[in-house]
C-alpha cells in the first residue's frame, strides 16, 4: 500500500500505518462498530479512510482485546 503522504510515494509501514489510524481517530474520523466472525461475537471496529482522489479509500478493522489495539485490517477497501 503506498502511503500518499510519504516521501517519493512510499508505502505504508507498521509506524505510518499507526499513526495515520491515530491522527484519524484523532480527528474524529466515523468508526463503525461490527461484530466479528472470529472470534465469533467479539466487536470489531471499522475505518474507511479517504486517501485522495484516484487512490482507493483504505480499509482498517481494530479490535480491542488484552489491554491493547490489535490491527486487523489494513488495505484498500473492496467494499462499495
Amino acid at each position: 500500500m503506498h502511503n500518499p503522504d510519504g516521501i517519493l510515494d512510499s508505502h505504508f509501514t507498521d509506524s505510518t500505518a499507526w499513526e495515520l489510524i491515530a491522527e484519524r481517530l484523532e480527528a474524529g474520523e466515523e468508526v463503525d462498530v461490527v461484530e466479528l466472525t472470529k472470534p465469533r461475537g467479539a466487536r470489531g471496529y471499522v475505518m474507511r479512510i479517504d486517501l485522495g482522489p484516484d487512490i482507493p479509500e483504505l480499509y482498517v478493522k481494530l479490535q480491542l482485546g488484552a489491554g491493547q489495539v490489535i490491527g486487523r485490517s489494513f488495505h484498500y477497501s473492496e467494499h462499495d
